[in-house]
């Protein structure tokens, strides 16, 4: 096992351990716990040779942040340093346009880590205890609404969402964590999970409009659009992270919009955006069990449901009785949009039956309006991206055999791969996400007749063939284009670009 440190507190705010490295400001040089520090690791190692980097002061403060470190002297500081660092920090992903931020405590050090377009960057380390006093604080502190106090033992959910708290644009803040394993100490570590949740999109106008803004095809907003002019059910599924919420939300705005003389409303555990023109309920309850927030879900739907609505936006279906409500509320005439976790757009069926529903009631005429999957895309930057034809040797040889079988020479010669970064698209070589989706049109009446027989791989097929694109179909669109690296596109597909020639097989 790697040798780890332990940093004296004294010593904290000039020193890190990280990546097998003392980092330290230069003015320790000579420092007598320092040099007692450096003797013990010699000892511990066997190394006569102590791994230190050295910074000037005002470097080493600008990498590793020791300005908001609770051991910083600063009398003129108004607010607790986890306050202070946590405004910081969020200002800073605002501006980069971060999706999630992670925090990881493993006893001697800690990390913050920014999730930007899908793709997970180191941010800057901490000190050990820095990082359990920041996930302890970010709980227990005056801007977060957090389920209890906290432990490093249990799992806690919570909740930022305070404004004086939040730079403008960000609407709030959910947070997750969990103990994880640290080989490093006794106790456990901590995962902490911070879902930054934006008071808007860049997309407007009708849903058609605003559908091909985040990336669906011409032929896929025409049916989504056509969910939207009659009652029954629309599920949109997917991952966490790829834009389920994003796209009902952009939905509901423009149906708010742009047919004003119905009654919209959400419920959801709790609201993640504000969705303008739509009246917004939360399900509020201190449940500690999965039965208490079932209940409190149900409970809330009723009283939803004598509120008079034409449309609604159930968050998630997660529970046999809430699917349930939803298909009852669809049958008695109301539009509603929802989402669940499946593997694809097809898979929604299986995975409501999984959960209890008999197919029948599924796919009953005025039950389902359309099934919908996607998962999110980074887009390259148009100023840096890279010709694959220029540089070949980058790909793998199986890449390479993929690619061969999914596209013709000419094909290959346009798709490009992410550049190194440039001002455009601040180093990242990405500038923003789009969808690769999948939408199905539930009007087909041998399509619905297979599904009600749970001849499910049969119903995927004569759906292809009748001019249905899957997701994966989508994504390679987008590659031949030269929008999507196909490297990246098979990491954020979690599937390979030919798994649709191996269908059946």
């Amino acid at each position: 096992m790697e040798y780890v440190p332990t940093i004296p507190e004294s010593l904290a705010s000039r020193l890190r351990w990280f990546d097998g490295y003392f980092h330290a400001s230069a003015e320790l040089r000579g420092n007598l716990q320092l040099d007692n520090l450096f003797a013990r690791y010699s000892e511990q190692t066997g190394s006569s040779i102590v791994p230190c980097i050295w910074y000037p002061p005002s470097e080493f403060e600008q990498k590793f942040g020791i300005r908001y470190s609770k051991f910083t002297t600063d009398g003129n500081r108004e607010r607790p340093w986890v306050e202070t660092y946590v405004m910081e920090l969020l200002n800073r992903a605002l501006q980069k346009k971060v999706s999630d931020i992670h925090i990881t405590y493993m006893g001697p050090y800690a990390q913050v880590y920014f999730r930007r377009m899908g793709l997970l960057q180191e941010d800057e380390p901490l000190n050990g205890e820095e990082g359990k006093q920041l996930i302890r604080g970010i709980f227990q502190g005056i801007f977060s609404q957090a389920e209890s106090g906290f432990t490093e033992f249990e799992r806690y959910d919570g909740r930022i969402a305070d404004r004086k708290f939040l730079p403008e644009g960000l609407f709030a803040v959910r947070l997750h964590s969990e103990p994880i394993q640290s080989p490093l100490i006794a106790s456990p570590g901590i995962a902490l999970a911070m879902r930054l949740l934006y008071d808007a999109t860049s997309a407007t106008g009708p849903v058609m409009q605003r559908l091909k803004s985040l990336g669906f095809t011409p032929e896929q907003q025409k049916l989504v659009n056509s969910f939207t002019e009659h009652s029954g059910l629309t599920i949109v599924s997917g991952p966490t992270g790829h834009g389920k919420t994003t796209v009902l939300k952009n939905i509901m705005e423009a149906l708010a919009q742009y047919t004003p003389t119905k009654n919209y409303y959400s419920l959801e555990d709790p609201p993640e955006y504000t969705i303008l023109g739509v009246r917004q309920l939360n399900v509020f309850t201190k449940a500690v069990s999965d039965a208490e927030r079932e209940r409190a879900l149900l409970e809330a739907l009723a009283g939803l449901m004598r509120s008079d609505p034409d449309v609604i936006l159930l968050g998630e279906i997660r529970y046999l009785e809430a699917a349930k409500a939803a298909i009852n509320a669809a049958l008695t005439g109301h539009g509603v949009w929802s989402t669940v976790h499946a593997n694809s757009a097809i898979g929604i069926i299986a995975r409501l039956h999984e959960m209890g529903m008999p197919l029948e009631s599924i796919c009953t005429d005025g039950v389902l309006n359309g099934l919908m999957y996607q998962r999110l895309m980074p887009i390259l930057c148009p100023n840096c991206k890279k010709s694959l034809h220029k540089t070949p040797e980058v790909i793998s040889p199986d890449l390479w055999n993929r690619l061969q079988a999914v596209y013709t020479h000419g094909e290959i010669d346009a798709i490009c791969l992410r550049g190194d970064g440039c001002p455009h698209c601040d180093g990242l070589g990405l500038v923003n996400q789009q969808v690769a989706a999948e939408v199905i049109s539930t009007d087909d009446r041998q399509l619905v007749a297979l599904l009600r027989a749970n001849r499910l791989y049969e119903a995927q097929q004569y759906w292809i063939n009748e001019g249905g694109k899957t997701h994966v179909a989508h994504a390679l669109d987008r590659i031949a284009s030269g929008d999507v690296d196909p490297v990246i596109a098979e990491e954020r597909l979690g599937l390979t670009l030919d798994h649709d020639l191996h269908q059946g097989e």
